[in-house]
């Protein structure tokens, strides 16, 4: 029987940066949202958690995680890890990043990692998840494709799981008109599911992006498919229901929307038909009613509507290079106090926004809705290495 020995790590190594760390956790076998929060709760630094004792580690991560860092060091699977993605094509974005989305910095549990094929880009904050059946009726086709489009045609990113029905009307009706869409799975990257939307997947990373936080060679399982949910709803200022039943994997991810506390929207359908069951239950409870898209931009918070109403500004990324210095330094009236600030900090260099929340002292959120709307104007870009910078 092997000795325990956390990092096995010899004395001439860098110490294990937080990204290989996050990236580890997240994919060790049996690591689970609930799991990775406790870890989050016990260490300040996720890298500390290769250090605890052997019982330790074992009782928040579970035997099977520490069975496998008795074989491998956590060094050596990060590697591995991060060259099997280089060699599908796969980016990894983990929790430290600046290019980790907001929204789900927000969830419960967000993920240490992710793995993504295609691009998250700025304007993807703005998003709304559109589920339904995987059976739905010609209605919920119809309904579902209009809904993906007119949003879509609006500057508004469709996310949804690329599952039969109405994941893949959203899909596909979003890339008809020309928007973005981003697809998350519920198994690993390696993994061709559904099998008949391969050419679909290719086609949606190519205009937005398939994301799965889970291991690339991990296969669908029906456990895994609450965890995709949450990630679906995370990623998304609201999330629209077209056509569901009373228990569906539809309602669950309107729940999990609202315990992360986003919009909750319905679609209304006949009242004889179970299929429309789990929406009229979701408006009894109060769900927005939604008819057409306006129904949905109308819920969205106001500073969301205010940009939408510029839809040209919307993928904006550079104002002219031959801005001078002097109108930079200027004040800008149409801006708030908090964004005019955030600029004045970004003359003196490139920035974080977890850099940019400390010495503004705001909220992340608030500072990351900031950076969005001074990106869609143009006076702000964020740089390949995900940091924010004047234009």
């Amino acid at each position: 029987m092997s000795t325990w020995n956390p990092l096995m790590r010899s004395k001439n190594r860098d110490p294990l940066s937080e990204a290989d760390a996050w990236l580890v956790l997240q994919t060790l076998p049996g690591m689970t949202p609930e799991r990775l929060s406790r870890l989050t709760e016990a260490f300040e630094h996720p890298a500390e958690a290769f250090e605890a004792s052997p019982d330790v580690f074992a009782r928040l991560c579970g035997r099977k995680a520490r069975e496998v860092l008795e074989k491998d060091s956590p060094d050596d699977l990060a590697a591995t890890i991060r060259q099997e993605a280089s060699k599908l094509g796969a980016g990894i974005i983990t929790r430290d990043s600046a290019r980790y989305p907001e929204s789900l910095r927000e969830i419960y549990a967000p993920p240490g990692a992710f793995f993504t094929e295609g691009e998250i880009l700025a304007e993807d904050r703005l998003a709304v998840a559109i589920v339904g059946m995987r059976r739905p009726t010609d209605y919920g086709r119809r309904v579902a494709r209009q809904l993906a489009a007119d949003l879509a045609r609006r500057g508004i990113t469709i996310v949804s799981g690329m599952a039969y029905g109405v994941d893949a009307e959203a899909h596909k009706a979003t890339l008809d008109a020309g928007g973005r869409t981003i697809a998350v799975l519920g198994c690993g990257l390696t993994q061709n599911y559904p099998a008949d939307h391969k050419e679909l997947r290719g086609e949606i990373a190519a205009q937005g992006a398939v994301v799965s936080e889970f291991h690339l060679r991990t296969h669908p399982r029906k456990e895994n498919f609450p965890r995709r949910n949450r990630l679906i709803s995370g990623l998304s200022l609201a999330t629209v229901v077209v056509e569901a039943a009373q228990r569906s994997g539809a309602l669950l991810t309107a729940r999990l929307a609202l315990e992360q506390g986003r919009e909750v929207m319905a679609v209304p359908g006949p009242v004889h038909t179970q299929k429309s069951a789990g929406c009229h239950r979701l408006l009894k409870e109060g769900a927005h009613l939604v008819e057409n898209a306006d129904d949905i931009i109308n819920a969205l918070p106001e500073y969301v509507r205010n940009m939408l109403d510029n839809p040209a500004q919307i993928r904006v990324r550079a104002l002219p290079p031959e801005k001078s210095e002097a109108a930079k330094a200027t004040p800008h009236p149409n801006l708030t106090d908090d964004e005019n600030a955030l600029l004045t900090l970004l003359e003196n260099g490139d920035n974080t926004i977890e850099g940019l929340t400390r010495q503004r002292g705001l909220p992340a959120q608030e500072v990351s809705s900031a950076l969005l709307r001074l990106e869609l104007e143009g006076l702000v870009r964020q740089t390949t290495s995900g940091m924010y910078e004047r234009v």
